[in-house]
């Protein structure tokens, strides 16, 4: 399995952690672990998935979906809509 190279992570993970802190009023490290052990993640780091084209609006779109569903597939954004 490739992954998208380290500093591609880096930057959706800085920026969905920062809104995860800020929309949900969590702690920081709370924010962290609850997206780095996401299906959301884990789908992001796989290059053949093809995500690092996505904004980081439609990461924390899909990590969103993911913990209100159980699904980052059921993300509007992956949807088109």
């Amino acid at each position: 399995m490739k992954r998208i190279p380290y500093f591609a992570v880096d930057y959706y993970d800085r920026h969905v952690i920062r809104r995860i802190v800020n929309d949900f009023e969590m702690e920081q490290m709370d924010a962290v672990r609850a997206f780095l052990t996401s299906e959301t993640h884990g789908l992001l780091e796989r290059i053949e998935n093809g995500m690092w084209d996505y904004s980081e609006y439609g990461i924390y779109d899909m990590w969103k979906a993911e913990q209100r569903t159980g699904d980052p597939r059921n993300s509007a954004y992956m949807r088109g809509e």
